[in-house]
């Protein structure tokens, strides 16, 4: 495997440990929503009742009266109880296993590039200068041949 096909699945695996993040971010807002719209129909509908039973309680001092605040309280209380269990919905374990995945891939990410960094760093030094890239590989394999000429003389 080259290093660009490393690279290409290190950023692909990047690429979805962020998808992965980001659905888990939007199955948590959409939980949240959901608990918060339920507590706002429940708490409307106990402005209501207590609107209908502060109206009761000017036209008739007692009877259906109790009944509408009794109702309209405990909507009330229900939309309070709602609110509290929106606010402590958490994400699960795996947001943070997500974020582990992404931290690796990014690290593999980066060094990846460090590699293809010296790779370019080599080759721009060969263009600019290729006798002195190419001169050591040249004396060595001019020596490696002459010891084994030596060596084969003797």
């Amino acid at each position: 495997m080259t290093d660009l096909d490393t690279l290409v699945r290190n950023v692909r695996v990047l690429l979805r440990a962020d998808l992965i993040i980001a659905e888990i971010h939007l199955r948590q807002v959409a939980t949240k929503s959901g608990f918060y719209a339920v507590a706002g129909v429940v708490g409307g509908f106990g402005l209501v009742m207590l609107g209908i039973a502060g109206f009761l309680a000017l036209e008739t001092l007692y009877g259906p009266i109790l009944a509408a605040i009794i109702t309209g309280g405990g909507a009330l209380v229900l939309a309070v109880l709602l609110a509290l269990i929106a606010a402590q919905v958490k994400p699960g374990r795996e947001l943070g296993l997500a974020n582990e995945v992404h931290a690796a891939a990014l690290a593999a990410v980066n060094n990846d590039l460090q590699v293809a960094g010296a790779g370019v760093s080599r080759l721009a030094a060969f263009v600019r200068n290729p006798l002195d890239s190419a001169l050591p590989a040249v004396v060595l394999t001019l020596l490696n041949t002459l010891l084994k000429g030596f060596r084969r003389k003797e």
